[in-house]
């Protein structure tokens, strides 16, 4: 029975090693797009539920209150929406989808 030489030996672990290096290098980089894909889900999806929200309550207030009463209030919370939470969302679009 032949024992295979030492050099065969490292050259197969040095290769099987690489092969496992490339692959927990794909495993972590599809868990980091996993992960920027549902932080931006996450935030994306606050950001329409706060919208909705917003004209539910502008909708209401008008209904219950009469428009010259909710004018002032509805202009304030949505200068803040386009003023504060807009550029949270462009921005933590940005830093998970812009080029590496």
């Amino acid at each position: 029975m032949a024992v295979p030489d030492l050099d065969t030996l490292f050259k197969s672990v040095g290769q099987q090693l690489e092969q496992g290096k490339k692959a927990l290098d794909e495993r972590i980089a599809g868990q980091q797009a996993d992960d920027r894909s549902h932080i931006a889900k996450q935030i994306i999806g606050a950001f329409v539920w706060l919208i909705v929200l917003i004209v539910v309550a502008i909708i209401l207030g008008t209904w219950f209150l009469g428009w010259e009463k909710i004018t002032e209030p509805a202009k304030v919370i949505v200068a803040m929406l386009s003023s504060v939470l807009l550029p949270v969302v462009t921005l933590v679009i940005g830093y998970y989808f812009g080029n590496k």
